[in-house]
């Protein structure tokens, strides 16, 4: 398993080893399925990123037409590639002793979660790890607009070309983009000393967040059941 704020809280940030992982999914609700994942080692800050695992994961149910115009992974791609279940032993040792990053943490995480149950892994993970969108939205926070903080605009804005939605491009940009806002980050926010000080950091402005978003909702008649931040 990944390593849990018990296990980390009081090491420091900057060169923490990190599990940093990307999923292509057949859609966007809590029950969608894991159609590719791919898996970066790295030491937080450094440039030392390298591909451990990365495959394409049968879902056992069909990819809709409208997930496969997004990422470009259709039926026939998967077709024997495996299940979630039958690669889990190679993902989890490639997640062993690592604190666990994504540019979206919550919606990876949730899903990932998600198949660990399918395997009758009944725990789980604890929801903790660095979310790269909290960090872009905190660092390009006076940019407003749809998708300006999605991972393709705020490596578009450094200068960081990659292929999108595909798993493992996205998980190496990521890696690498999340040095770099963290530096940034820094300048405004003052330098994150350990785990334990970021986290903290990180949730409460995730929270604030998902307030301003949740005002949004409101504001339109619409709400959502969904905080990670603030219920998690």
């Amino acid at each position: 398993m990944p390593l849990r704020i018990s296990e980390c809280g009081e090491s420091q940030l900057y060169g923490a080893p990190v599990a940093t992982f990307d999923v292509e999914t057949t859609g966007l609700g809590p029950e969608s399925r894991i159609v590719q994942i791919a898996v970066v080692h790295s030491n937080l800050g450094k440039r030392n990123q390298e591909v451990v695992f990365s495959s394409l994961i049968d879902p056992g149910i069909p990819i809709p037409p409208d997930s496969s115009a997004i990422h470009g992974i259709s039926d026939s791609d998967v077709e024997g590639k495996g299940s979630f279940a039958r690669h889990y032993p190679k993902i989890r040792d490639v997640l062993q002793g690592r604190l666990l990053a994504a540019y979206n943490l919550p919606f990876d995480w949730r899903v990932y979660n998600r198949e660990l149950i399918r395997c009758d892994q009944v725990g789980g993970l604890s929801f903790f790890g660095i979310c790269g969108l909290v960090l872009a939205r905190c660092v390009d926070h006076g940019l407003r607009g749809r998708g300006v903080h999605s991972l393709e605009s705020v490596c578009s804005r450094r200068g960081m070309e990659f292929n999108a939605h595909c798993a493992e491009s996205d998980a190496l940009v990521t890696s690498r983009l999340l040095g770099r806002l963290l530096r940034e980050a820094a300048n405004e926010y003052g330098r994150f000393g350990t785990v334990r000080d970021y986290w903290s950091w990180q949730r409460r402005r995730g929270m604030d967040q998902e307030e301003d978003y949740r005002h949004y909702l409101r504001s339109n008649g619409k709400t959502r059941g969904y905080w990670p931040w603030t219920d998690l």
